[in-house]
């Protein structure tokens, strides 16, 4: 992801200007030229990266998506985060971190998930005020590659909230299909089921550089957006987009 954010900003010298890029210390790839800018070096001193930096975006681990935050935090640097698999403590943390810095944290960066999100508000409440809610059942199924170490992903979880939140339909961490197949990006689908019909929601990821290009889409109108310290997502971006559309 660190590869395609820098080949995807590099097309864009309107909006960003790149200033490096950080691994661990002791990554293979520390010292080594950042991907098409030979002037800049991977590095592991974030600290002094951050002294010349208006914006830190972060696809790492939970761990580390911490550490760095509170490196953010103490610089005054905003962070747009894309790391899954945080645990409820951890997401606490980043919270409490977004009291000092605007924070900005998706586990899935695709406009397309949006949009399916936003359809499952619409098909919902629809469904309801049909009076068909106790004749429907509702699943959500994921399919990600081999190598995704959380499950079921962070963005079928959010679908799961999407639901909850606008209906009370309850589907828990454990009742959500989770695959795992080849190097498959991510398909993601929401089904309404019932006797007589069947309506499905689905998305899937063509190239792991969708959420590259929708990390890029948030931080070009980053400053203007998202002002003020605080907690945001994806549904905080439409919502400042579509104000920002009707002045």
């Amino acid at each position: 992801m660190g590869s395609l954010l820098i080949e995807e900003a590099l097309q864009d010298h309107v909006h960003f200007q790149l200033v490096g890029g950080i691994e661990h210390p002791g990554h293979p790839q520390e010292g080594q030229p950042l991907p098409g800018n030979p002037t800049l070096r991977v590095g592991s001193d974030l600290s002094a990266l951050l002294k010349n930096a208006d914006l830190l975006i972060e696809f790492s681990t939970p761990e580390a998506s911490i550490s760095h935050a509170k490196a953010a935090a103490q610089m005054k640097v905003p962070m747009i985060i894309g790391t899954t698999g945080f645990s409820a403590d951890q997401l606490g943390q980043l919270q409490k971190l977004a009291q000092a810095i605007p924070i900005f944290w998706s586990p899935n960066m695709s406009i397309g998930i949006v949009i399916v999100r936003r359809a499952i508000t619409s098909i919902s409440k629809l469904l309801l005020n049909f009076g068909l809610a106790e004749q429907t059942k509702v699943s959500i199924c994921e399919t990600h590659h081999t190598q995704k170490k959380d499950s079921p992903s962070g963005t079928a979880k959010a679908l799961a909230q999407e639901l909850f939140k606008a209906t009370g339909w309850l589907i828990k961490d454990e009742e959500i299909e989770a695959r795992r197949e080849g190097d498959v990006v991510g398909i993601h689908s929401v089904t309404f089921q019932s006797g007589s019909e069947k309506i499905r929601l689905e998305n899937e990821a063509l190239d792991r550089r969708v959420f590259a290009q929708g990390a890029l889409l948030v931080a070009r109108g980053f400053r203007s957006l998202f002002k003020k310290p605080g907690w945001y997502g994806m549904d905080d971006f439409v919502s400042a987009v579509q104000k920002e559309g009707d002045r």
